[in-house]
């Protein structure tokens, strides 16, 4: 509530304005990066959800139609923020991911607006919130790259940091809570960034509880069994944050972790995404062009990697306050900067022992990904100049400084404050587009393990061009082709199939247009009673080149088959331990109000 009634944090989503006014242009940006992604995920996505499927691991029109574990590999929270807005808001396809991008522009305005305020105060506050709104590689993210899970976990990032500073310096439940839910949430918006992030994250932890200890301790320069003990007290509740974050999250993260070599990851990995190739040339941090082009090798990107001229400027002053021999957030100041050289050093090419030696590091897919820490680091110290002014002896209470700071950042910015808008490729925003789309780009054609081949056309896709309803998905070409095979489809649904079989010869399959991959069973049922006969899980053994697709093995007589994907251990376990974990926040919310109201009545 104390938020709600502070002008500063008013005045700082007001001004997001500047930056939400291209996405409310008609018409869209057709030619971002991912713009059309975005479409055809949230599209995947609600068709999934109409089937009553709201955690879709599988989608079934990835690769012509033959289906992809996208959502079991890949953070779905974006998308799933989109088909929210798609179906609560009634919005078209394409409104739906521009609403996402201005929720998650507001999102990142509010977070950052949080965590500055709780360390430097609401002016500073202000400054914060604007200039990680207007920081250029934001801007690059919705507008040029249309990245949606991209900018929904960079806004929530400093969200998981106040989280985190709030439970270090006030470790109650509700504090672990936040710690849990925001840190969970990053997660569940992007793996990459997630991964980018946790680093910053722990160290960040330590930094804060060194603060503490240095603050509290009687004696903090001599280290003994009661400093140690008072350093693990402060790490308990954010600790146990963390800890209930990831249990939070382990529904995807369990799978994405234990699954993820049963797609062909080169399509994830190889050729154009090969990082050598995408390194930041140290003038393009400085160069202020703006384009909408891809990553391309060499220094002539038409994709902008700046760092923005007046938020380098502002984080110069911050190292200057930093050269200062007091002040009580020069350690924070100090932390900032370093993550800032940091995350530029790991866009360039004088990074590449790091690229080349440490995984954790290569995961990020391209060098300049590492902008996401820059980026956050020149927001949370574009406000320390003020630090500065006021140990001069200007008024805290005097806001004309941060208005002109902030006015300053949004001006610097005003010339990439544009979408590219174009007419919609063929098809637009339904099936028969994204099978248009992903035959012309190679785009949405992932493939699994099994794979010899990546698809480039399918029967599945002929339907959806001529938008005719798919109602089977058995190969009735193989099928009929087979004298000793008979088949009958019943029922047709996003994750399983029931069709009526008739064999007379033993070793007989039913071959199915769906890719495997783990999770995909059979069930044999008695054709008149509807009694399950056997069930097995399919393996690669169960499955044709060229393309890896389902090759059910059936006994001899007169059955039902039902294929159906489901849920394998390690996703079970993980569905376990996050309803546990949603058990113990629960639990831990229903203390704090027990413990609150006990204090009350006192």
């Amino acid at each position: 509530m104390k938020t709600l009634r502070s002008a500063s944090f008013w005045t700082a989503m007001l001004l997001t304005i500047f930056a939400i006014a291209p996405l409310l242009r008609p018409g869209y940006f057709w030619a971002a990066h991912d713009a059309r992604h975005d479409v055809f995920f949230i599209l995947q996505y609600n068709i999934t959800w109409n089937e009553g499927i709201l955690f879709p691991r599988w989608s079934p029109d990835w690769a012509f139609g033959y289906g992809y574990p996208f959502f079991n590999i890949y953070a779905p929270g974006a998308t799933f923020l989109g088909a929210l807005l798609y179906r609560t808001l009634h919005l078209t396809l394409e409104n739906a991911v521009k609403a996402t991008f201005i929720a998650t522009l507001l999102i990142s305005a509010w977070a950052m607006w949080l965590f500055v305020r709780d360390w430097l105060g609401e002016r500073a506050a202000l400054v914060a919130a604007v200039a990680f709104v207007y920081v250029p590689y934001h801007l690059v993210d919705v507008y040029v790259r249309a990245a949606m899970a991209e900018s929904l976990a960079l806004a929530l990032l400093p969200l998981s940091l106040w989280a985190l500073r709030r439970a270090v310096h006030r470790p109650n439940a509700i504090n672990v809570v936040l710690v849990a839910l925001t840190y969970a949430a990053i997660h569940l918006s992007s793996n990459l960034v997630a991964l980018l992030f946790t680093p910053v994250l722990g160290l960040y932890l330590l930094v804060l509880i060194c603060q503490r200890y240095l603050a509290d301790a009687q004696s903090p320069k001599r280290l003994s069994l009661a400093s140690w003990r008072l350093c693990v007290r402060y790490l308990l509740a954010p600790a146990a944050g963390l800890v209930l974050g990831v249990a939070l999250a382990a529904f995807f993260i369990l799978p994405a972790l234990a699954e993820k070599n049963f797609v062909n990851l080169s399509q994830w990995y190889g050729g154009y995404y090969d990082f050598h190739e995408h390194f930041v040339y140290f003038a393009q941090l400085f160069d202020p062009r703006w384009g909408f082009g891809i990553s391309t090798p060499g220094p002539d990107d038409s994709l902008s990697y700046q760092l923005g001229l007046a938020l380098f400027a502002l984080a110069a002053l911050a190292a200057w306050a930093w050269l200062r021999p007091s002040g009580k957030e020069r350690t924070e100041i100090g932390f900032w900067l370093l993550i800032l050289l940091g995350g530029v050093w790991l866009t360039t090419g004088a990074s590449a022992f790091a690229w080349d030696h440490v995984p954790m590091v290569s995961m990020a897919q391209f060098p300049w990904r590492y902008l996401t820490l820059a980026a956050l680091s020149l927001a949370i110290l574009a406000p320390v100049v003020l630090v500065l002014v006021d140990k001069k002896g200007a008024e805290a209470g005097n806001w004309l400084t941060p208005l002109l700071l902030a006015g300053l950042i949004i001006l610097a910015s005003s010339p990439y404050l544009r979408i590219q808008v174009t007419d919609p490729p063929p098809g637009g925003a339904t099936l028969a587009g994204l099978m248009t789309f992903e035959r012309t780009s190679d785009e949405m054609t992932g493939m699994t393990s099994t794979a010899e081949e990546i698809a480039t056309w399918s029967p599945i896709a002929d339907l959806h061009m001529t938008g005719t309803p798919v109602t089977t998905q058995v190969d009735y070409g193989l099928v009929e082709a087979n004298p000793h095979l008979a088949v009958d489809a019943r029922e047709h649904r996003v994750t399983s199939e029931t069709v009526w079989v008739w064999t007379d010869a033993p070793d007989q399959r039913v071959p199915f247009y769906r890719q495997w991959y783990p999770g995909w069973t059979a069930t044999i049922m008695d054709p008149d009673t509807g009694q399950v006969l056997q069930r097995f899980a399919l393996t690669p053994d169960d499955t044709r080149p060229p393309y890896g697709l389902l090759d059910v093995p059936v006994p001899e007589g007169e059955h039902l088959l039902r294929i159906s994907f489901e849920n394998t251990p390690i996703r079970k376990i993980g569905n376990a331990i996050s309803l546990f974990t949603v058990f113990l926040l629960v639990l831990l919310l229903g203390w704090n109000a027990y413990q609150r109201s006990k204090m009350q009545n006192f």
